[in-house]
């Protein structure tokens, strides 16, 4: 009985261990996850929430955000393919809901609110026009090396996950 009970016991600590182990690796692919949706998601979030908020550089913002799409193209269909496939993994939801889209929209949401919230319209008009200057740091990023990085570590963290 007393053999039952430490094994038990020795069970319930390694469990508690694993489920440490199990949220911190957690934790990690949310950051990870977070680092690529926002750097893949920011500029069109941005160039949409602007077009409202600044009319006289739409025409700017489009043509900065379509040289930003082209030039990294390959990167953008990296993050969608491993988003498709982590989203799922990470939070499952019932077969009525698109998982990705709900995440994708959660992050553009998180994207805004430091830019917009508790601004007045003038403050964010001028927050979209300085978005409408192609030399603007939003639209030269291509993401070297911390969304290859994030990808990487979001791959480890599926193969772990599917591993069990």
């Amino acid at each position: 009985m007393r053999k039952l009970a430490l094994t038990l016991v020795a069970g319930c600590l390694l469990s508690a261990a694993q489920s440490r182990a199990d949220d911190a690796a957690n934790r990690e692919m949310a950051r990870e996850l977070g680092s690529v949706l926002a750097w893949r998601l920011g500029p069109e979030t941005v160039e949409e929430a602007c077009r409202s908020l600044d009319p006289g550089g739409v025409e700017a913002r489009s043509k900065a955000l379509k040289a930003w799409q082209e030039k990294n193209t390959k990167l953008i269909q990296d993050v969608d393919a491993r988003v498709a496939e982590i989203v799922p993994l990470a939070y499952p939801s019932s077969p009525h809901v698109d998982a990705v889209q709900t995440v994708y929209a959660q992050v553009r949401k998180m994207l805004l609110e430091p830019l917009f919230a508790e601004r007045t319209p003038e403050e964010s008009s001028a927050i979209c026009r300085q978005e409408a200057d192609p030399a603007n740091p939003r639209w030269k990023g291509n993401g070297s090396p911390h969304v290859q990085q994030a990808l990487a570590a979001l791959y480890d963290w599926k193969m772990q996950r599917t591993a069990k």
